[in-house]
């Protein structure tokens, strides 16, 4: 084991935080004190392990990869890619752009485009700062392919689903290849089945797997997956965010009841 890459780790975020709460452990007073600091120090550290945190993926990365050569059987008559975030104001591009999560999102649409020539319908973010304008752009002057249309007003999942539903309907589409993250795709397949909108899964950038998180560390390095990572802490917030997330709206539509049937949708 070479000592730099542990001692980098160690003195990097979230490693440098975990020592200073070992440290402020052993200078607190009062046993309720060491307690939170003592929860603290093991979430944090649960959190930033590789190993635990792609367990943790596993648990919202329930959709397998789209196989290549079961795009020509999927019956799917249009491609629609969801929204993430915006590069806001980013200096070299004069004005906003496609954050990461667009950019991969996007780049999997395209390809999934030039494989079977399906539309693409892009989904995602309302006002200045929403990421659809800024994927067409990308889409169609980065990637050069088409984009049939842009909704411009949803500001969560379930408004994703919600407001491309009529886009779909009035094309006459039922079924669709739905374009997110591995780790998104549980909550946005139910938020698009429960507006009638018939899905097929292709989720893109994977992130189970302790090794997706060492920070391009070799395979053989397995000791790395016991060492906090701020890849693997990014990856945790996004399995517990869709978690809480999947729970919120499977209690919302047990309250709410089966929604009105969308008229128009050819299935």
């Amino acid at each position: 084991m070479e000592a730099y890459p542990l001692i980098k780790q160690l003195l990097l975020p979230p490693g440098l935080l975990l020592l200073l709460l070992a440290v402020a452990f052993l200078l607190v007073r009062g046993t309720l004190g060491r307690v939170v600091l003592f929860i603290a120090w093991s979430l944090l550290l649960a959190m930033s392990l590789p190993a635990l945190s792609g367990l943790l993926m596993q648990a919202v990365e329930t959709y397998p990869p789209l196989p290549p050569a079961m795009l020509d059987d999927t019956r799917a008559e249009a491609i629609v890619v969801l929204g993430a975030g915006v590069y806001s104001d980013a200096p070299e591009y004069g004005g906003h752009t496609v954050d990461l999560n667009s950019m991969k999102r996007s780049r999997y649409a395209a390809w999934l485009h030039r494989r079977t020539r399906l539309p693409i319908y892009v989904s995602g973010g309302v006002g200045p700062r929403a990421p659809g304008p800024p994927m067409r752009r990308f889409l169609e002057q980065e990637l050069g392919v088409p984009v049939a249309a842009v909704e411009e007003q949803s500001g969560n999942t379930r408004e994703n689903a919600e407001l491309t539903a009529p886009l779909l309907a009035k094309a006459g589409i039922g079924r669709v290849l739905l374009v997110t993250d591995a780790w998104h795709m549980p909550r946005a397949v139910a938020a698009f089945e429960r507006v009638g909108v018939d899905v097929v899964a292709a989720p893109t950038y994977f992130l189970s797997g302790a090794h997706r998180l060492r920070n391009g560390a070799e395979e053989a390095d397995d000791w790395r997956d016991w060492l906090p990572q701020m890849a693997a802490f990014t990856a945790s917030f996004y399995a517990i965010h869709e978690l809480l997330g999947g729970a919120y709206y499977q209690l919302r539509a047990t309250v709410a009841g089966p929604p009105s049937p969308l008229v128009g949708v050819a299935r």
